[in-house]
């Protein structure tokens, strides 16, 4: 029955991908487009911002004010990108944890009409699950670090 159905799934399948791929590649010529004319957009900004402070504080200034604050946005955006960062590794950590838990809790059951027919491996296996199912409801969390700083001790 399903190799009836395999040619209209193919099809359907193949069908779905092309537009995909298709709304992809209209989507990422649009964004390019967007961010070539937002580029120009940036630096005829920063041209004007450049005559305006040039006219008032001198073109030495100008240029310095303008470079600081370059320097100062990039530090700003790399602070946020390591903070991003940070989060998106413990969120997979976390994810990856709760994936080896998953994968053995699977094994597991996969491995249990196996250890149910033999008595001497279900013997040997009484104790492995009751160790494991107390050492999941007795695991403590790490106590998280606080913050020592003794903002308005000593008042």
């Amino acid at each position: 029955m399903l190799k009836l159905l395999t040619p209209f799934l193919t099809s359907l399948a193949a069908g779905e991908v092309g537009l995909a791929v298709t709304r992809a590649k209209r989507r990422a010529i649009f964004m390019a487009a967007v961010a070539i004319l937002a580029a120009i957009g940036v630096f005829f900004l920063l041209v004007a911002a450049y005559i305006i402070l040039a006219e008032r504080y001198g073109e030495m200034r100008a240029s310095l004010t303008l470079a600081g604050c370059a320097f100062g946005l990039a530090i700003f955006a790399y602070i946020i990108m390591k903070i991003s960062e940070a989060a998106t590794r413990k969120h997979q950590r976390n994810r990856s944890a709760i994936d080896t838990s998953t994968l053995l809790t699977i094994a597991a059951l996969a491995a249990a009409p196996t250890v149910l027919r033999s008595r001497a491996l279900l013997m040997l296996a009484v104790p492995a699950i009751a160790f494991g199912g107390l050492s999941l409801l007795t695991k403590k969390k790490r106590p998280r670090p606080r913050d020592t700083s003794s903002a308005g001790d000593g008042i």
